[in-house]
C-alpha cells in the first residue's frame, strides 16, 4: 500500500513538473508572441506579389538581343518548375517542407544542440531556417543576424503558412532567392551558369543550383570550384538519402565535372540600336516596366543588316580618319634605344587600351630600323610592324611632309611609343588608329517604318551619344529634294527650265545679296532635273522664290523633317537642323510613293503574362501626290547616275538619292533609297567642326552608303523602280529671273543673317 502511494506521489510530481514546464513554455511563448508579434511587416501583398523581372529584347528572327533589369530574374510559375529542381532545393534547404507549420521543431532543436556543443554561437551558428522562414526573411524582415530577427522571422513564417498555400510559398522562394553573379531565382541562374532552361537541367546541375543559396558569392567563383563541387555533391547525397534519385543517378551526377558554360552571346553588338529601343519603350511604356516588368520585346532589327551597317560605318570612318594622317602614339614608355632586353611588359600592362579599339592590341615599340619596327605585347610576345603596313600614316609626328607617304619608320614611331595594331599574319601587324570622327547609319523599311538597322556612332563604349537620334545637324543639300517636290506639286515638271545664273536679292537698305553655286560656275537656262542632279544653289533659290517659303516650310513639317523653320532662304539650302532618323523617315515617304511612316524599333511588347501591351501602328496619310513623288524619284535616280553621287552609277541596280554637305564642311550626308529600303548616312565630329577641305557628302558619306547597299543586295532580288513619267510640255513656263523676292519670303533681318546665308551658299554642295 505504501509502495503504491509512493508511486502515485512520483507520478503526481512528474505530471506537476511537466505541467509547470508546459505552463512556463506557454507563458514564454505567449510573451514572445505578444512582445515580438506587434507591428510586424504586412504580408498580404505576397498573395499576388509580382517580383521585379528583367525585360528581354529579341531580334526580328527571335534571337536574344539585350536584357534590362534592376534584378536579373525570370519569374516561373510553380507548375512550370520541374520536379527535379524542387526536390534538389528541398533536399538542400528543407526536406520536411510539406510537413511542418513554418518552423521545423526537430531541425531547430538539432541546430541548438550543435551550436551549443560546438560553441559556435559567437561565430557562424548553424541554422535551421525552413523555406518559409527564408521567404519571411527575404521579403519581410531582412537578414540582420540577431535573435530578435529570428523570432520575428519564425512568427511570420507561421502566419505565412496559415495564409498562403505551400506551393505559393515555394514558388516565391524559388523565384526570389539570390543565386550569385547578379541573378535572382532559379530560372535566371540556370541561364547564366549553364545556358539552359529549367527543364533542360541534369541532376548535377540542379544540385549545384540548390547549393548556391548557402553561399552564392563564394560558390560561384570560377577560379576554384573545389568548394562548390563539394557542396553540390552534398546536395546529391541528400537527394539520394531522401529517395529523390536512385543510386546510379547519384553516382553519375557526382562524377560530372563542375564547369560553367558562358551565357549565350548576343547575335550582334548593337548598343546604339538597343538604346533606340529603350528610348521608344521609355516613351510608350515607362522606365519601371522596362527594368522590372519582365517584358518580352520583339524588335525590328535585321541581324544581317545591322552587322553590315556597323561594318560599313566603321570602315568609312576609318577611311576618312586615315586620309587625315597619323595623330601619334597613345602614350610612351621610357626605354633607351641603345639598350636591349629592357623591362617593358609590366609598364605596358598598366596602360589601358583606348575605348573603341575593339580587337586591336596595344603594343610598345621595342626597336626599329628604316623598314620595320619590333613590337612587344603585354603578355611578353613580340612581332613586327612593317613600314608597308603604315603607309596611310602620311602626317608625320613633326607635322612636316604633310600629305606625303612616310619613307622610314622613324617618320611615324619611336622606341617606347605605345600604339595600336591589328594582326595581318603570324608575326606581322598593321598600324591602327581609333577615329575621332563619328557618324550614323539608319536603314528602314519605307513601307512600314520598321528600322532594320541603326548605328549611332563609331563605338558605344567610346561615346554613348546616339548621333542617329540625338544629333541635331544641318541637312545641307539633302533638303533640296523637298524644295523641288513643292515645285512639282505646284505644276512644274522635271523639265521646267530655271535660270542658273548670278542672282541679286535685295536686302533693302543693306544693298543686294548675291549667292553663288559651290562650283562658282553657271549653266544658264536648264531643267529642274539638272538643277537637282548637279545641286545648283542658285536654281534652288530661284525655285523657292517661285513657290514661296510658306509652302516649303509646310512641306518640311509635313514630312517630319523639322517642327519649326524660320522663313529664310538659307533654309532651302539645308541650313535648318534635323536628325538622321527624321531625315531618313522623310526620304522613306518618297520611297513608298508619298505616304507618311512612323519610324519604330519595336514590332510588339508583351508583359510577363504574355499580353501584348504595345504594338506600333501606321496611319496611311498621304503627304504628296504619287505623280510628284514619282517624278522626284526619277530626278534623284539621276543624281546617282550622272549627278553629285555618280560614283553609284556602277551599281548593277538603280538607286535614288541625294548628297549633302554644310557650311565649312562640318557635316557630310547621303540619303538614298530603293523601293524596299531607305538608308541615311551622316558623318561629322561630335562637336561640329570642319571635316576638311572638299570632304563633302559625295566623298565621305556616299562610299559608306555604297558599301552597305551593295552588300545588302547581294542576297536580295535587285530593286526596280516603277517610274510614272508624264509627257513633257514643250511650251512649259520658264521660271523668271526675278531679282525681287515673292511677298511671303522674308529678307534676313540684319547683316549677320545675310553673312550666314552667304557662307552657307558658298560652301553647300550636292
Amino acid at each position: 500500500m505504501k509502495l503504491q502511494s509512493s508511486w502515485l506521489k512520483s507520478v503526481v510530481k512528474i505530471i506537476s513538473t511537466l505541467g509547470l514546464l508546459l505552463a512556463v513554455m506557454v507563458s514564454v511563448g505567449l510573451f514572445i508572441f505578444v512582445r515580438y508579434g506587434q507591428d510586424l511587416p504586412k504580408y498580404d501583398h505576397l498573395t499576388d506579389y509580382e517580383p521585379p523581372m528583367m525585360s528581354r529584347l529579341y531580334t526580328s528572327d527571335a534571337q536574344l538581343l539585350q536584357e534590362y533589369a534592376t534584378e536579373r530574374r525570370l519569374f516561373v510559375p510553380f507548375h512550370q518548375i520541374p520536379d527535379l529542381v524542387k526536390k534538389a532545393f528541398m533536399a538542400a534547404e528543407d526536406r520536411h517542407f510539406y510537413y511542418h507549420f513554418g518552423i521545423d521543431i526537430i531541425g531547430t532543436f538539432r541546430a541548438f544542440l550543435t551550436n551549443t556543443l560546438s560553441n559556435s554561437w559567437n561565430n557562424r551558428p548553424s541554422g535551421a531556417s525552413t523555406i518559409t522562414q527564408q521567404v519571411a526573411k527575404n521579403f519581410l524582415v531582412g537578414n540582420e543576424r540577431s535573435f530578435d530577427r529570428k523570432i520575428k522571422e519564425a512568427i511570420l513564417a507561421m502566419r505565412l503558412e496559415y495564409t498562403l498555400p505551400k506551393d505559393r510559398i515555394f514558388e516565391l522562394y524559388l523565384n526570389q532567392i539570390y543565386m550569385g553573379s547578379g541573378t535572382y531565382g532559379v530560372a535566371a541562374a540556370a541561364l547564366v551558369y549553364f545556358d539552359k532552361e529549367l527543364d533542360e537541367l541534369t541532376v548535377d546541375e540542379a544540385a549545384f543550383l540548390a547549393a548556391l543559396p548557402k553561399a552564392p558569392t563564394t560558390l560561384t567563383k570560377t577560379e576554384d570550384v573545389t568548394r562548390a563541387k563539394a557542396r553540390r555533391d552534398w546536395v546529391i547525397d541528400r537527394m539520394l538519402q531522401e529517395d529523390m534519385i536512385g543510386l546510379d543517378e547519384a553516382e553519375e551526377a557526382k562524377n560530372q565535372s563542375l564547369s560553367f558554360r558562358r551565357y549565350r552571346e548576343k547575335p550582334v553588338k548593337a548598343d546604339y540600336f538597343t538604346d533606340a529601343v529603350r528610348r521608344e519603350l521609355l516613351q510608350k511604356i515607362g522606365n519601371t516596366s522596362i527594368k522590372q516588368g519582365g517584358l518580352t520585346v520583339r524588335t525590328t532589327m535585321n541581324v544581317a543588316l545591322q552587322e553590315q551597317a556597323e561594318k560599313s560605318l566603321k570602315k568609312g570612318l576609318i577611311a576618312y580618319d586615315r586620309r587625315h594622317g597619323w595623330r601619334g602614339a597613345l602614350t610612351k614608355i621610357s626605354l633607351d634605344p641603345k639598350q636591349k632586353n629592357q623591362p617593358w611588359q609590366a609598364d605596358l600592362k598598366k596602360i589601358q587600351k583606348p575605348a573603341g579599339s575593339g580587337d586591336w592590341e596595344h603594343v610598345v615599340i621595342l626597336d626599329l630600323d628604316a623598314t620595320q619596327a619590333k613590337i612587344g605585347f603585354s603578355n611578353g610576345a613580340t612581332g613586327y610592324l612593317p613600314l608597308s603596313e603604315c603607309g596611310w600614316a602620311a602626317l608625320c609626328l613633326t607635322g612636316q611632309q604633310r600629305g606625303k607617304s612616310p619613307t622610314r619608320m622613324s617618320d611615324i614611331v619611336h622606341v617606347g611609343d605605345v600604339v595600336l595594331v591589328s594582326q595581318v599574319e603570324a608575326d606581322r601587324f598593321r598600324l591602327e588608329q581609333v577615329p575621332n570622327v563619328t557618324g550614323a547609319l539608319v536603314a528602314m523599311d519605307p513601307k512600314t517604318g520598321r528600322i532594320l538597322a541603326l548605328v549611332g556612332g563609331y563605338d558605344f563604349g567610346m561615346n554613348q551619344y546616339n548621333c542617329a537620334l540625338q544629333a541635331l545637324r544641318q541637312s545641307g543639300s539633302c533638303f533640296k529634294p523637298f524644295v523641288y517636290l513643292v515645285g512639282l506639286e505646284n505644276g512644274l515638271t522635271p523639265e521646267t527650265k530655271i535660270l542658273d545664273a548670278p542672282i541679286s536679292i535685295s536686302l533693302g537698305r543693306k544693298g543686294y545679296y548675291s549667292p553663288q553655286n559651290y562650283s562658282r560656275n553657271y549653266l544658264g537656262l536648264c531643267s529642274m532635273r539638272v538643277g537637282l542632279e548637279q545641286s545648283r544653289n542658285v536654281m534652288t533659290i530661284r525655285l523657292a522664290q517661285r513657290v514661296g517659303m510658306t509652302q516649303i516650310i509646310d512641306c518640311a513639317k509635313r514630312f517630319g523633317i523639322t517642327e519649326t523653320m524660320p522663313k529664310q532662304l538659307a533654309m532651302v539650302l539645308g541650313a535648318g537642323e534635323t536628325t538622321v532618323l527624321k531625315l531618313t523617315t522623310a526620304y522613306a515617304a518618297l520611297a513608298n510613293g508619298g505616304y507618311k511612316v512612323i519610324p519604330t524599333t519595336v514590332d510588339w511588347a508583351q508583359d510577363r503574362y504574355g499580353e501584348t501591351i504595345y504594338r506600333p501602328t501606321q496611319d496611311k496619310i498621304n503627304l504628296a501626290s504619287a505623280q510628284s513623288v514619282s517624278q522626284l524619284t526619277s530626278m534623284l535616280i539621276g543624281v546617282t547616275q550622272q549627278g553629285t553621287a555618280k560614283s553609284l552609277s556602277s551599281l548593277d541596280f538603280p538607286v535614288a538619292g541625294k548628297t549633302g554637305s554644310t557650311n565649312n564642311y562640318n557635316d557630310a550626308w547621303f540619303m538614298g533609297y530603293t523601293p524596299d529600303l531607305v538608308v541615311g548616312v551622316f558623318v561629322g565630329f561630335p562637336k561640329p567642326r570642319s571635316l576638311g577641305d572638299h570632304e563633302t557628302g559625295g566623298r565621305v558619306a556616299t562610299p559608306i552608303f555604297r558599301d552597305f547597299i551593295e552588300a545588302v543586295y547581294q542576297d536580295r532580288d535587285k530593286p526596280d523602280f516603277k517610274i510614272n513619267e508624264i509627257p513633257v510640255d514643250p511650251n512649259q513656263n520658264v521660271v523668271d529671273d526675278d531679282v525681287y523676292l515673292a511677298e511671303e519670303i522674308s529678307i534676313p533681318s540684319d547683316e549677320e543673317d545675310a553673312q550666314d546665308l552667304q557662307e552657307i551658299t558658298d560652301v553647300i554642295e550636292g
